[in-house]
């Protein structure tokens, strides 16, 4: 890796984790696009980037989400009763998923990325807010449809899911601050599936660069890791000295022009 490439990925760290912080997004929106355009400097085959910045994404995720789980953890902010009906049916479709996007043209997977970037930045620019009305009961064949449903749309994108996660838990009656709680251990284990799908489907995969545990690049994985963990508390400290709006809005503008490059470049 070039010196070039390695202070790259220690700033793509550093802003997807000041903006995970500032916007309270997922990496993957930022991580996996900067990785599409990077990886094929160091000479990547075409048909290893999508997989390759999803599996470095995921991993990503199994870190920074970790630590949140934790931290939610320790206040009683996960609802246990929910995510046992929740996870199962969301690690085995992430990791169904995943198995079948390792297969797929590099620009199948890339136009599906890039349809799911531009919803969820669609909906962040317009800051669709919900009633707290409790609309609809969760039940436990509610939980485990949309464990599954949401394990295919993350695994797709790289994401965490919690912008699908959050939104149907507290529609249904859980309390804003356990919808998160619970978000973030859902987010860490379809990570944890991500990460190890990738690192499984790519174990002696040929063309992959030197120091590769399956499609995970680890250098770039500890370039990012390493810096985000700072940048992300950095940034949720700035969400009361900045118009926070005002930016969420403006960056939700710049990933939708991303997501309509990728859709008709790659």
């Amino acid at each position: 890796m070039s010196v070039t490439l390695f202070i790259a990925f220690i700033v793509l760290g550093a802003v997807s984790g000041m903006l995970a912080g500032l916007f309270g997004i997922g990496g993957g929106m930022v991580i996996v696009p900067a990785l599409v355009y990077l990886l094929p400097k160091m000479g990547i085959p075409d048909q290893l980037i999508m997989s390759m910045a999803l599996g470095i994404s995921f991993s990503t995720i199994v870190v920074n989400t970790f630590s949140a789980a934790q931290h939610h953890h320790k206040f009683g902010n996960i609802d246990f009763s929910v995510a046992k009906f929740f996870i199962p049916p969301l690690m085995i479709m992430g990791f169904l998923t995943t198995s079948i996007v390792t297969g797929l043209p590099k620009h199948i997977i890339t136009k599906a990325f890039a349809i799911l970037m531009l919803y969820l930045s669609i909906k962040m620019f317009l800051s669709i807010k919900k009633s707290q009305k409790v609309t609809k009961e969760l039940t436990k064949s509610s939980m485990i449809i949309a464990g599954g449903t949401i394990g295919v749309l993350a695994s797709i994108g790289g994401i965490a899911g919690g912008g699908f996660t959050v939104p149907f838990l507290e529609n249904r009656g859980l309390p804003l601050k356990k919808a998160i709680g619970t978000s973030a251990l859902c987010g860490c284990l379809l990570g944890l599936t991500g990460m190890f799908s990738f690192i499984f489907h790519g174990y002696n995969a040929p063309n992959l660069p030197d120091y590769s545990l399956g499609y995970v690049y680890l250098p770039a994985l500890l370039c990012i890791v390493s810096i985000s963990f700072f940048t992300s508390k950095l940034g949720a400290r700035l969400t009361t000295k900045l118009p926070v709006s005002i930016l969420k809005k403006a960056f939700a503008l710049l990933l939708i022009g991303i997501a309509i490059n990728m859709f008709f470049k790659y």
